[in-house]
């Protein structure tokens, strides 16, 4: 029985995705290269879900998995070349995230093991090469939208199958006997990422495809997204992931701005309420200790279910403050191993603490910057208006709250994948990657949709 539900669920997803595929005109066959990185960063390694050519070493993989993401940067870069992208003035844009792994590229040459830090390297900055295929594309948004809501069609659906009929799949017993739902990943904080990021973007995919003032679409093509959010929010109860489900809250809340009228004129403000929301908090927090509050009523203590532990433990170590112990090193280094307590994993459970470790106080200024200039740049973009300006605020808002419980930054995270792609938002090319893309978007002009032309996506100053 559990076997041929999970046939007929295959059947059904293919379907979605074959409907998805008609309805998006403008996309190529390259758009498949992110589909299946995001899906594989979204759930599990491939070597888990083929049962063949695992590894021990959950940092560094196995030689199956190594092969899938070299084979994806290098295709990326094919595709890349081919499309004739303006490289000096994506860096030159995007100076911040290029100085932030510039950096961490330096920090390779003080790593216990110089070569395996590099290779973490490279796969990491695959993330920008392989986002970079999204936004090369004919009309880039609607790729954007394509890749995480088929991966949205499969992966939320199918957690809620390996949950119901194949628990050995679909949950895990920890150490003290208690048991955790993890869908189609490999913990319950990776299935909450994975409900943010595909959650996020179905939100923003409906509300692109049934704009307010359209007529409506079929009621199943409306109601599927809809269907899958709430399959998804489901999975969010269970899983009791607390920062996704806040991240998830807030993202989407941002997204409805749009819809609301009386945000809808101050979307541009977004940016200024949220700065002005968070020196508020501090303010209160520091006056009348909310925060103990609001963890209270978030099923949290002070401890952050016993992270602040870990990161006592980490710290205690008493790595270089200036430079750290190089670029994802310290997982793999047995003299910082032995110094730590069994019940410590192989994260910092804090993106700002791991960014530490890696690359001491300068590393954290590197981040500072990108994350200043990414904000900035959002924020001015959100003057303009736009549905893609708010889903590239919200995932900022997203990642700066779900680094505080977990890492994301250098840690091939769905989360941090999207936040790169949200971050660059526009690849300036010397002509459109596609002849026909001109002769889509009047197309899709004529058919009264509402999906933004690609002539939105040129960078600033480009033409």
């Amino acid at each position: 029985m559990a076997h041929l539900i999970l046939l007929l669920s295959l059947v059904v997803f293919w379907r979605l995705i074959r409907k998805d595929m008609a309805e998006r005109l403008g996309l190529s066959s390259a758009i498949w290269i992110p589909t299946f990185w995001a899906g594989i960063l979204l759930s599990r390694p491939l070597s888990m879900w083929l049962h063949f050519g695992g590894g021990d070493d959950t940092l560094e993989g196995s030689p199956l998995d190594r092969f899938f993401y070299f084979g994806m940067i290098l295709v990326s870069l094919v595709v890349l070349s081919r499309r004739r992208l303006l490289w000096s003035q994506i860096i030159s844009t995007n100076w911040s995230v290029f100085l932030f792994f510039a950096y961490y590229l330096l920090s390779v040459t003080w790593a216990p093991d110089t070569f395996v830090s590099f290779k973490r390297w490279f796969k990491e900055v695959g993330n920008i090469f392989v986002a970079l295929v999204i936004l090369t594309e004919a009309d880039p948004q609607q790729a954007f939208r394509a890749v995480f809501v088929r991966c949205g069609y499969v992966l939320i659906p199918l957690s809620l199958v390996f949950l119901r009929w194949f628990p050995d799949l679909g949950r895990r017993y920890l150490r003290g006997g208690g048991l955790e739902v993890i869908g189609v990943t490999m913990q319950k904080n990776s299935l909450g990422i994975l409900v943010v990021v595909c959650g996020l973007v179905l939100i923003w995919d409906w509300f692109e495809r049934n704009p307010s003032d359209q007529p409506k679409r079929r009621w199943m093509k409306r109601m599927i997204p809809v269907m899958l959010f709430l399959i998804g929010t489901y999975l969010l109860y269970l899983c009791d992931s607390k920062t996704s489900i806040l991240c998830l809250l807030l993202g989407g809340g941002i997204l409805a701005a749009s819809r609301l009228p009386f945000l809808r004129a101050r979307v541009g403000a977004l940016g200024f309420l949220a700065l002005l929301g968070v020196m508020v908090f501090f303010l209160l927090d520091w006056m009348f200790d909310i925060k103990s509050a609001l963890l209270g009523s978030l099923g949290r203590d002070a401890t952050f279910t016993g992270r602040t532990d870990v990161w006592r433990e980490l710290l205690n170590l008493k790595t270089d403050p200036f430079l750290g112990t190089g670029f994802c090193s310290i997982w793999s280094d047995k003299n910082y191993l032995s110094k730590l307590p069994d019940w410590v994993g192989v994260s910092a459970h804090n993106g700002y603490l791991e960014t530490y470790l890696d690359g001491g106080y300068a590393a954290v200024f590197f981040l500072a910057i990108m994350l200043l200039v990414t904000g900035v740049r959002i924020n001015r973009d959100l003057a303009g208006g736009g549905n893609y300006a708010l889903i590239r605020f919200a995932v900022f808002i997203a990642i700066l709250l779900g680094d505080i419980s977990e890492s994301h930054w250098g840690r091939m995270s769905p989360l941090g994948f999207i936040f790169l792609l949200s971050a660059i938002g526009y690849a300036p090319m010397v002509r459109d990657p596609q002849p026909a893309s001109r002769a889509v978007a009047a197309a899709e002009g004529e058919s009264g949709s509402n999906d933004a032309q690609p002539e939105a996506f040129s960078a600033p100053g480009v033409s």
